[in-house]
C-alpha cells in the first residue's frame, strides 16, 4: 500500500480535489457497462481524456476498479467488488 502512495505522490498531474459528481458518473457507468475501454469511458462520461485517466488512477488506488487486457492488448476497466458495493449501497 505504501508503494501505491509513492506512485501517486510522484505523478506530475494528480487530482487536487476529488469531484464526487465525476466519481459517481464513472462508477455508475462502470456498473452498467462492464469491461469498457478508457476512451469510451471518457466520451460517455463527458470528460477530457486526461481528466478521465486521473480519476481512473484515483479509483484504482482506492481499489474500486480493476484493469484487464483483452486479446488485442487493449486495456479494459471493470469495477471490483468494492466498487460494486459502493454503487449499490451509496450511489443508487
Amino acid at each position: 500500500m505504501a508503494d501505491e502512495f509513492k506512485k501517486i505522490k510522484n505523478r506530475k498531474k494528480e487530482l487536487k480535489r476529488v469531484n464526487w459528481n465525476i466519481v459517481k458518473r464513472l462508477v455508475t457507468l462502470l456498473y452498467h457497462d462492464e469491461k469498457i475501454k478508457r476512451t469510451n469511458i471518457a466520451m460517455k462520461c463527458g470528460l477530457r481524456y486526461d481528466s478521465c485517466l486521473r480519476y481512473l488512477d484515483w479509483l484504482d488506488t482506492m481499489d474500486l476498479i480493476k484493469r484487464e487486457f483483452d486479446q488485442d492488448g487493449f486495456e479494459l476497466i471493470n469495477l471490483t467488488k468494492k466498487g460494486r458495493n459502493l454503487y449499490t449501497k451509496k450511489l443508487r
